[in-house]
């Protein structure tokens, strides 16, 4: 929380320094997978909680930089538990700093109305386990060594402006390096464990460059 208000702090100051610059506040849910744990589907639902930055940059393009807190990780379905599976549930609590390309759509028109309230976005993230929890069969074994404190996540998504102030965001996630290695395959094997998530946030522009 106290780094969240530096950075909000920072970007007030920054806002004296660039003539056209926005920043403001997201937050929403987050529904994930872990690639290679053996269980499939989007089942662990978290949220996610931030502030972000953005400087234009010529045309309709754009430059973003976030920092927010993103619960991720997995969970058993009852199918899954059904067949066989024992009942699983991993929850990753991290600490990310996406750098984002925005390209808004406002050279593109349907029907004489333009799309300059749809933005696509592509970029990446480097993302900071804080915490972690582990369980399966209903008992606790996370085991901290055995996840990597660091790992670097693929983002590709669009935002929806309602107005000027708020926007709905829908993002891709995907791990890019792994967010835990597997013990019994080489360290450049694409055999080790991956996050995937779908993110949907409700952005609030607070400082606005009326751009």
């Amino acid at each position: 929380m106290l780094l969240a208000a530096a950075v909000l702090l920072s970007l007030f100051g920054l806002k004296t320094q660039a003539q056209s610059f926005d920043g403001g506040a997201l937050a929403g849910v987050v529904t994930s997978q872990i690639n290679g744990d053996g269980y499939a589907g989007f089942h662990q639902i978290g949220w996610t909680a931030g502030v972000f930055g953005r400087i234009p940059t010529e045309g309709p393009s754009s430059w973003q930089l976030e920092l927010k807190y993103c619960l991720m990780g997995a969970h058993s379905d009852v199918k899954e538990v059904e067949y066989g599976l024992n009942p699983m549930d991993i929850r990753l609590h991290y600490i990310e700093l996406p750098v984002m390309f925005r390209y808004d759509l406002s050279k593109f028109n349907v029907n004489g109305r333009s799309l300059d309230f749809i933005t696509l976005e592509i970029g990446l993230s480097g993302d900071f386990l804080i915490r972690g929890t582990q369980s399966a069969n209903y008992e606790n074994n996370f085991d901290n060594p055995a996840w990597l404190f660091f790992s670097v996540t693929g983002n590709v998504g669009a935002q929806f402006d309602i107005n000027d102030r708020l926007g709905i965001n829908i993002r891709s996630m995907n791990s890019l390096t792994p967010c835990r290695l597997h013990p019994e395959v080489p360290l450049l094997s694409l055999r080790h464990y991956y996050n995937i998530a779908l993110q949907a946030t409700l952005t609030y522009t607070i400082i606005h460059s009326g751009r």
